[in-house]
């Protein structure tokens, strides 16, 4: 006699599985907006600015990195360029940053970013579909908070 059970069905981990294709993305030209960025340092030691962008219209989040040796200038320039950023250094306000990547498969069939587009190239692509992300903003404490705050309030002296 084996463990089967004539007539009942006995519940299992994959009921009500149904078969779930997963959206593939193609290679090509897309508006990004960036998610994060984090400063970390290479496998060789140097500084490395990991910059996570998420193309429109996708739940895909696709690392690229800046490592700083002889390419970084161009490749910074080129990020800055095309996500609007000017020269501002403070990453925490390029989150909800919207620009445009080129993105291709590597070896192992995953995105990446070739390289981010100019804002010229960028303005050929559709617009971004959906509620555009919005830029994070970082204030100060020198500025209080909605200038609430001065030395007397602090606790400590």
């Amino acid at each position: 006699m084996g463990n089967e059970m004539k007539g009942e069905h006995i519940m299992s981990f994959f009921d009500g599985y149904r078969r779930e294709e997963r959206a593939r993305l193609t290679p090509g030209d897309y508006r990004v907006a960036i998610t994060e960025v984090e400063e970390t340092t290479s496998r060789s030691g140097n500084p490395m600015l990991v910059v996570t962008v998420q193309p429109n219209g996708s739940k895909i989040h696709i690392k690229h990195y800046l490592v700083k040796n002889e390419y970084f200038n161009r490749n910074l320039t080129e990020l800055l360029d095309s996500f609007g950023l000017g020269e501002n250094f403070d990453t925490l306000t390029w989150v909800g940053a919207v620009g445009a990547a080129r993105l291709i498969e590597d070896d192992n069939g995953y995105l990446k970013v070739r390289y981010f587009l100019s804002p010229e190239r960028e303005e050929k692509l559709p617009p971004w579909d959906g509620k555009q992300p919005e830029r994070q903003e970082v204030t100060s404490l020198e500025d209080g908070i909605d200038g609430i705050l001065d030395d007397d309030d602090l606790p400590f002296h």
